[in-house]
């Protein structure tokens, strides 16, 4: 169909919101083929350094162009300076999309898009996962509501308990209602969602009987201790760890120490590529290890990391039958650690996707002659 469509950051939420489980891993797979293309094909060498301007007055601004052999496109991310009285406000942004011709397509609010799209890349080391009863999320924007809402529609029969914690109980509260008014019209998972605040005694014990930790905040101090994960070696699960908030050097989440223990763990660790001890799982290799926290405070080298998208490519390209069983026993059982940055070309290829569904729903304003 030509023209243009204008979407909405409502439009966009409501196409996504309505997608059942066949429809979400549907869409995951697109991301997931994305994935493998920049990292084992040729798709990296066509994609545009990303850009960041810190203004001196607060806001921070990221720009990510992408290419594809179907289409062109840009978005801008704006995260904006404090309120005066300290209020941390969200994130906010556009995308644009051309066909491959250059000719206008479409120009979506980024909100939605960009948090499905990396709530979602992050559910596909999380449906590689054994166990999922126990689940804690830090944060309670965006980001964390996704995660919450796409757990629930793909494993939402096998959670037991959601965690959120959060400094605002406020916020995380609101986000509280909002999921359960959701999950009762679209998922009805029997599962309990509490709050927790960050200071309780039980922080330390909700985090080691958890089976996945979901990370969506650009602090700039690590959420918790790495004895919390590591502990004294008494867990009986490991967890899969997922961290999605911080995109600059001087924010972090997760304790360097933690990363530097999952890279030097001879005895439980796994390198889906070399034999070296442990690896984290990234987005973008590059990108991982220069501009985030964990990347620059956790010293990590080239070896260190392995992309989502070759883990991918291996888990059905593996020759070595032996060394796909251990790398698929430590997909699904091994304390895995996913850091991403966002890699560009995923915000296409979910961007056309979402523009497929409203077309589809007659969603947005058509402009048939811009």
């Amino acid at each position: 169909m030509s023209g243009l469509t204008v979407l909405s950051d409502s439009a966009v939420h409501r196409l996504l919101i309505g997608l059942s489980k066949h429809e979400i891993i549907a869409f995951q797979a697109t991301l997931s083929k994305c994935l493998r293309e920049f990292s084992v094909g040729p798709e990296r060498q066509y994609q545009p350094a990303p850009g960041i301007v810190n203004r001196s007055n607060g806001p921070k601004t990221l720009f990510r162009l992408f290419t594809s052999p179907t289409a062109v496109g840009a978005k801008i991310i704006v995260d904006p300076a404090p309120t005066p009285g300290s209020e941390k406000l969200p994130l906010q942004g556009i995308v644009t999309l051309c066909d491959q011709n250059g000719l206008p397509r479409g120009v979506l609010n980024a909100g939605e898009l960009t948090g499905y799209r990396t709530s979602l890349i992050a559910m596909i080391p999380y449906t590689w996962r054994r166990n999922t009863e126990n689940i804690v999320v830090y944060g309670s924007g965006k980001q964390a509501l996704w995660h919450i809402r796409l757990a629930l529609a793909l494993r939402g029969d096998e959670i037991k308990s959601i965690t959120v914690v959060n400094r605002s109980a406020a916020r995380a509260k609101q986000m509280l209602d909002k999921i359960a008014e959701e999950n009762t019209a679209h998922w009805k998972s029997s599962a309990t969602i509490k709050y927790l605040d960050p200071s309780s005694s039980d922080l330390e014990t909700t985090l080691a009987s958890a089976d996945v930790i979901f990370c969506t905040v650009p602090s700039k101090e690590p959420l918790f201790p790495a004895k919390y994960i590591i502990g004294q070696g008494q867990r009986i699960r490991k967890p899969y760890i997922s961290a999605i908030g911080s995109w600059q050097p001087d924010m972090i989440e997760l304790d360097p120490a933690l990363v530097k223990s999952i890279i030097a763990d001879a005895e439980n660790g796994f390198h889906p590529e070399k034999d070296s001890a442990g690896v984290i799982l990234v987005d973008d290799q590059d990108s991982v290890l220069t501009h985030t926290g964990e990347g620059v405070k956790g010293e990590l080298k080239m070896d260190d990391v392995v992309e989502v998208g070759k883990v991918f490519h291996l888990r059905e390209q593996e020759a070595d039958p032996v060394r796909k069983e251990k790398l698929n026993k430590w997909l699904a059982e091994g304390l895995v650690v996913y850091k991403s940055v966002g890699v560009s070309v995923t915000d296409l290829a979910a961007a056309e996707e979402i523009l497929k569904l409203g077309e589809a729903h007659g969603a947005g304003l058509r402009i048939s002659d811009f």
